[in-house]
């Protein structure tokens, strides 16, 4: 499995069809509107202070945490087609929400979110957002939701804020910066032996892939649950990539390829800064697929995925 330099570009598209390559970043009166406490400061291009730009995103995040709160009870899908892939208002408003703040602080910034689409797309820098991350658990009012936003620049993640709604907690990092949660640094796992690892994986529809993508996915699923202490599949990935970086999960593989870049990128960078190994690899089929894990943790991870797992193998022989 060949490996990628540090970047968040990733494939997007339809399982089994041509996909092109992509760049993958309190209170109001009515959370409609979504109105802001956070002074403008006009920050551009080219001297970005990230640190400034992170405390404008930190806030943001924070007001618009309070706006899916207010409307948790009461949002209802708005294009739920009987399928389990829905948008409720409040994805739809507190997108709206963050979009007019980025463009407001950030005007020569590009921006792309899950709901509302991109433009900006030879910006130098990109907003990736999020606006609720885990949107099927919030319209059946479960706590596993969170506000996810990052930039980019030049196609990598270089500042991400996850704001953990229910629990109150802020992620956050930048470029150089460190990871931290509500100012306490992120130092990722202590452990240093993949069988006592707990890894987290995002995994595909597997029904809708091409053959050999879907052989691929169930084969890797089956050597991580046989050569790891735990798999665990949230569904919530911007949270699961922040407990990575807590130490709270060891690792994380997304064994799917297909995850949206709005969902990846602000852990990417929390992740990193946290001092993970991050890295897309290339399968044999399919779109890159990306894992981060502490250094010690890497190498036998990436084993387990490259391995031949049609041949017999004694676990405890190849995996530390």
């Amino acid at each position: 499995m060949a490996r990628s330099a540090m970047s968040c570009s990733t494939l997007t598209g339809t399982p089994g069809k041509t996909r092109s390559r992509k760049p993958c970043a309190p209170d109001g009166r009515e959370p409609a509107t979504g109105e802001r406490t956070v002074h403008k400061r006009s920050i551009g291009e080219p001297d970005l202070d990230l640190r400034d730009a992170l405390a404008a995103v930190r806030a943001v995040a924070a007001e618009q945490a309070a706006v899916l709160l207010r409307q948790w009870s009461s949002s209802s899908p708005v294009d739920d087609d009987g399928g389990r892939d829905f948008t409720t208002r409040a994805d739809i408003d507190v997108e709206r929400n963050i979009r007019d703040f980025l463009r407001d602080q950030f005007p020569a910034h590009g921006f792309s979110g899950e709901e509302t689409g991109d433009d900006g797309d030879d910006a130098e820098y990109r907003w990736l957002v999020d606006p609720i991350d885990g949107t099927k658990y919030y319209a059946a009012e479960s706590s596993l939701f969170s506000v996810s936003i990052a930039l980019l620049r030049h196609g990598a993640p270089v500042l991400g804020v996850v704001q953990d709604v229910c629990a109150g907690k802020c992620f956050s990092a930048h470029k150089g910066g460190g990871a931290f949660v509500d100012g306490r640094p992120l130092r990722g796992s202590r452990i240093d032996v993949l069988r006592k690892a707990i890894v987290s994986v995002d995994t595909p529809n597997s029904d809708v892939l091409p053959q050999d993508e879907r052989e691929w996915f169930e084969g890797r699923l089956v050597g991580l649950t046989r050569h790891t202490y735990r798999v665990r599949a949230l569904g919530a990935g911007a949270l699961a990539a922040c407990w990575v970086a807590t130490g709270a999960l060891d690792a994380y593989v997304d064994l799917t390829g297909y995850v949206k870049p709005q969902d990846l990128a602000a852990g990417w960078i929390i992740m990193e800064e946290a001092g993970l190994h991050v890295e897309h690899l290339h399968p044999i089929c399919g779109p890159p697929r990306l894992v981060a894990a502490p250094e010690r943790l890497w190498a036998p991870l990436v084993q387990v995925l490259d391995a031949d797992l049609a041949s017999s193998v004694d676990p405890a022989e190849t995996v530390g």
